[in-house]
Parts: structure tokens; sequence; C-alpha cells
């Protein structure tokens, strides 16, 4: 009987390694703390140095981040998101997302921004920027029909969102032309 050679051993070795490497690959931690008054950081890591995959990770720390809002009942303004990937056995990929934590009526909420996305190195960052808000120009005053059309058209809007029943639009409606008169 022949006995395998260190080289032979090496290689079967390292293949185990690499295939249970890539068999864990997809898992990864995530942990969200609080940076600031209603600003939150949340960062998934992964577990292996064989997780590579960035794109995985920023979904998998946005999902987080939904998700730890929902909790609170509000909702997310993503301020920033970076992914590192540094040089295979030199450290873990990961993702960053850091957002707030706003009330659904917050005005923050509305205020458009841009993202900015940059590469240094391993690392790609996106930063979202405010930008500053449109000046809207003085809306010309409706004319009777127009402002009767766009009454019922917001009724009806209401009635096939499923926010008022047909008896509800229907009631509403008979106002509004009542009203028109």
């Amino acid at each position: 009987m022949k006995t395998p050679s260190p080289g032979r051993i090496f290689t079967c070795l390292w293949l185990f390694l690499a295939l249970v490497g890539c068999a864990s690959a997809a898992s990864s931690k995530t942990t969200t703390t609080q940076t600031g008054e209603n600003t939150y950081t949340t960062v998934t890591k992964a577990s292996t140095a064989f997780n590579r995959d960035i794109d995985a990770l920023t979904a998998e720390a946005q999902a987080a981040a939904v998700k730890y809002c929902t909790a609170l009942g509000k909702q997310m303004k993503v301020i920033s998101v970076t992914s590192d990937k540094p040089m295979f056995a030199t450290g873990y990929a990961r993702a960053t997302v850091v957002f707030q934590a706003l009330d659904a009526g917050d005005p923050e909420l509305a205020v458009p921004v841009t993202t900015a996305v940059t590469s240094s190195g391993s690392k790609t960052v996106q930063t979202t920027v405010p930008l500053a808000a449109p000046v809207a120009a003085p809306a010309a005053p409706l004319s009777p029909t127009d402002a009767l059309y766009h009454d019922l058209m917001k009724l009806d809007d209401l009635r096939k969102k499923g926010v008022l029943t047909e008896e509800e639009f229907q009631a509403e409606k008979k106002k509004v032309l009542s009203r028109s008169q």
C-alpha cells in the first residue's frame, strides 16, 4: 500500500478547507448601533474571508436597517453606504449603512438627496447629500370646473386605494357636486 505524499495531503487539505469556507461564505454578522439622535449605523461583516460578495453584504445591511426602522415604527433615510473588501487574508469584507430613523411626517424625509460614489483602494463609499429644495412657482388658481374635476379625482383615487368604501365615495361625491352648484 502506497502512502500519500505530503504535497498530496496538503492539496487535499487545502481543497477541503476551501470547500468548507465556500459553503459557509453566505453567513455574516449584522449589528445596529445608535450613533446620534435618530442616527444609527448597521454593519454587516462576513464571517469568513471567503465571503467576498460586497453587493450581498450591502443588501443585507440595508435590509437590517429597514427592519430596525420598522420595529421602531419609523421610516429610514439613508445617509451613507460604505463597503470594504480588503485583500484576501487581510480581513473580512463588510458593508456599513448609516441612516436616520424618522417619523413618517418628518420634513427631513422630503429633502431630496444625491448619491456620490467614490472608490479608494478596497473601499467604495456612497454618500447621500441633501440638495437645495426646489423652489416651486406659485400655482395659478383653478377654475371652478378644474377644481371640481380635481376634487372628484382625489375621491376616486381614495376609493381605488381602499381608503373610502363605495358608499363613502358616493356620499362624498354628492357633497362635492352640491358645492359646485
